[in-house]
């Protein structure tokens, strides 16, 4: 049993690299709150965790759908491994101010969809954190007489305390080299004090950074006085899916991948895409795991100058009861919700949507969710095939016996 580990998994452990948690999210209360992202020290395909003590910043954006100035402030939240609110107090984890404005404010210049960008990094001047964890941003407007937040970040705080060696393969416990993919996972804790390691450790493990499909770990296959093992496990086996679609609108001139056509209505511009068929082998194309990038050929590439445009997908589906067809990726916070969910058109014999979106690179895929189930699937549209590359994030929280909060020890990202 010990030597299912591959050397792959020996060089893991010894090239610890810290990632983000998948359920990293962002969520929209607001119609007119648009294109959310969260970023490393400005880099887009970086995931939003920050390290503690350490020189990262995690840079946070937004549009509001008009050129109406709003007084947006943000508070900071430090959450449980579940994202409920820890029983700390703001002074526990802050050094500063909570309740900031946010204060960087442009107005979008020669776009058809008028809109102002609002942005914030943290740490910064009035702000900073000092304990790890789970981390929710939750932005209120100042202006609204309702006291609930009009949007909410969700990022890591990660101190470097475990190691992890992490496999993932095809040949799992309910097929060989066909829909599934295993993960074996090795937490190393020596040169660390844990008083009960089955007790007060806590592994998490999702999928391209989905919340629908995270994994809570139950009890480790073996423990030891340095290390817990979990193998063989029937809960860390995931569906593989397939590589996600990708489409491309940088002007509102040149119609770029995926992209059939571009129109403007005299109200805003239109993007077609080409019809999407449901996918029956693996598609061997390199894709983001979900993530958009925001991008536009026009004036300077700011964030105030991208337009945006009536993107239309349609898939090319027959009806199917017992629940609903969903836009999965980053853009819509790896979440549903009646703004990414398809509507059949039974006269045409497909599943339609349009989604308001600003000028970028995107990736995307279409899920099936069962009516009552919180797990999507993406086999019924996209396939699901052991080779797709995807990336999973195994996490370690630590609860300290008498302690009120949860430590987030290590982080690992992990490409099959």
């Amino acid at each position: 049993m010990k030597n299912i580990f591959s050397i792959r998994m020996l060089l893991l452990l010894l090239l610890f690299v810290p990632s983000a948690l998948a359920a990293q999210f962002v969520e929209s209360f607001s119609h007119d709150i648009r294109s959310m992202t969260m970023s490393l020290n400005d880099e887009w395909e970086k995931p939003a965790i920050m390290m503690l003590g350490g020189d990262d910043v995690v840079n946070f954006s937004f549009d509001e759908l008009s050129h109406s100035y709003h007084r947006y402030t943000y508070r900071v939240v430090h959450c449980n491994y579940d994202w409920t609110p820890s029983e700390l107090l703001s002074v526990d984890y802050i050094t500063g101010f909570n309740d900031l404005p946010i204060e960087d404010v442009r107005y979008s210049e020669n776009t058809t969809t008028l809109y102002t960008n609002y942005s914030f990094s943290i740490p910064n001047e009035q702000l900073s954190l000092n304990l790890s964890g789970n981390y929710k941003v939750e932005v209120y407007d100042d202006e609204s007489d309702e006291d609930e937040p009009v949007a909410v970040f969700g990022f890591l705080v990660v101190e470097h305390k475990v190691r992890m060696g992490v496999d993932v393969s095809g040949n799992t416990d309910i097929d060989y080299n066909d829909k599934y993919q295993q993960l074996n996972i090795i937490v190393d804790y020596s040169g660390y004090s844990v008083q009960s390691p089955s007790r007060d450790l806590k592994v998490a493990v999702s999928q391209n950074r989905r919340t629908d499909n995270e994994v809570i770990c139950a009890a480790p296959t073996y423990v030891t006085s340095n290390r817990m093992e979990f193998v063989h496990d029937s809960s860390l086996i995931f569906k593989a899916g397939n590589e996600y679609r990708r489409f491309e609108v940088t002007d509102p001139y040149s119609p770029g991948m995926g992209v059939d056509g571009i129109s403007y209505d005299g109200e805003v511009y239109n993007v077609a895409l080409y019809s999407d068929a449901v996918v029956r082998s693996y598609n061997n194309t390199r894709d983001e795991n979900g993530r958009y990038f925001i991008n536009t050929n026009e004036g300077y590439g700011t964030v105030a100058e991208a337009d945006y445009a009536n993107v239309h997908f349609q898939l090319l589906a027959p009806y199917r009861s017992g629940g609903d067809y969903y836009l999965l990726g980053d853009y819509w916070g790896n979440g549903f919700s009646y703004d990414n969910m398809l509507e059949y058109d039974s006269v045409e014999g497909v599943y339609r949507t349009n989604q308001l979106m600003k000028f970028g690179v995107y990736n995307y895929m279409y899920v099936w969710l069962p009516d009552g189930s919180s797990l999507a699937d993406a086999e019924p549209a996209e396939g699901s095939f052991y080779n797709t590359e995807n990336e999973y994030i195994v996490k370690v929280y630590h609860r300290e016996f008498g302690s009120r909060y949860d430590k987030l020890v290590g982080a690992l990202v992990v490409k099959q």
